[in-house]
């Protein structure tokens, strides 16, 4: 039976919490090339578009799967990206993260295991403002009783790179064997000569909230031109200071467990960072932080625990070059880039990632 056809048997009766084969071969297209049309996604997959696109939408509407877009850089060289540990109160660690989750600069809210209770991915402007993010926002939380910042200085791999790897080379090749315009930029690829205005902060933010949004979509819902809508995203995309990417439930597509590693690296030693990134399976971030004794970090994606032994041993194998320093799993994922999520890891809500907003506030 050809794969449209069992398709069109099980459109109407998949339940939404399901992910079958031709779901996830459908996140693995979108993956790829976030704002693909419908029709080259069936293309890709056989399968007519508008049953592709059918398809989407109930993924979409249960929470399951999602494109959303954010900023690079705030088109500034000296903006910074961090990874914040939280120390806090038994007794108030869910009300803190479900605090940190609804400010527009945390982008990620992570209860971990090891030393710190929560792991935050923190995006501001520039230095100065994450210093009183940290002194002024954060430490005023009540219940939150330190934190460390780890600032990232270079981007090897990233959440928006990880695939499923679900498609035959014939899948991709439809979905890749083309110019893909919405493609991250490594860090110091990105362009910095023109910094956001008013409107692509404003174009940039509607995108948050669904990635996928047409032309006429954008124009509604930002109140701009048609015109001006189709040039900056054009600019934005060209000078890639936008990226867009396509989210799935962990726990539903069957890699439910991240690992964080933090080690060290010899900072001439290249060979080790690409096995980490090329060899080790499962690697979701690879990232150069400064700020302590470890100077790399990993997530890796797993199907089980009983993977962590196998994990080690590959990593052991593959990148000696690396010296483990700690680890901790990832317990519960409260957000992830922008999206609020639930126990099954799927989104409850968006905060606009405004990463441009002036520090929160403590009453």
């Amino acid at each position: 039976m050809k794969m449209h056809d069992t398709c069109n048997m099980i459109e109407e009766t998949q339940d939404s919490a399901v992910l079958d084969d031709v779901d996830l071969a459908l996140i693995n297209c979108l993956q790829l090339d976030p704002r693909a049309s419908w029709r080259t996604v069936g293309d890709a997959l056989k399968v007519d578009p508008v049953t592709v696109a059918r398809r989407w939408q109930r993924l979409q509407d249960s929470g399951t799967a999602w494109v959303s877009a954010r900023a690079t850089g705030h088109g500034r060289p000296e903006s910074c990206l961090a990874f914040v540990e939280v120390d806090c109160t038994t007794s108030n660690a869910l009300a803190i993260a479900e605090r940190l989750a609804r400010w527009p600069q945390v982008l990620s809210v992570e209860h971990t295991s090891g030393p710190g209770d929560l792991t935050l991915l923190v995006e501001v402007r520039d230095m100065a403002f994450l210093s009183r993010f940290l002194l002024r926002s954060l430490a005023s939380v009540p219940g939150i009783v330190s934190s460390r910042a780890h600032l990232v200085t270079e981007v090897f791999a990233i959440g928006d790179d990880w695939k499923l790897q679900v498609l035959d080379a014939t899948q991709r090749a439809v979905m890749t064997d083309r110019p893909v315009r919405y493609k991250y930029a490594p860090t110091d690829q990105r362009h910095h000569g023109k910094t956001f205005d008013a409107v692509d902060r404003q174009l940039i933010l509607k995108l948050g909230e669904d990635g996928r949004s047409s032309i006429a979509e954008l124009t509604v819902g930002t109140g701009l031109s048609e015109s001006t809508v189709r040039r900056r995203l054009a600019e934005l995309t060209s000078r890639n200071q936008i990226v867009f990417r396509c989210d799935v439930s962990l726990p539903l597509s069957g890699w439910p467990l991240v690992t964080w590693v933090w080690g060290y690296v010899d900072p001439t030693d290249r060979s080790t960072i690409r096995a980490l990134v090329e060899r080790v399976s499962g690697t979701r971030v690879c990232m150069r932080i400064s700020g302590g004794r470890a100077n790399t970090l990993l997530a890796i994606a797993a199907h089980s625990l009983r993977e962590t032994p196998i994990t080690e041993v590959q990593l052991a194998q593959e990148a000696p070059g690396l010296v483990v320093l700690n680890r901790s799993v990832v317990l519960r994922s409260m957000k992830r880039v922008g999206r609020l999520l639930d126990d099954e890891g799927k989104s409850a809500g968006v905060v606009p990632m405004d990463i441009w907003a002036e520090a929160p506030e403590i009453e």
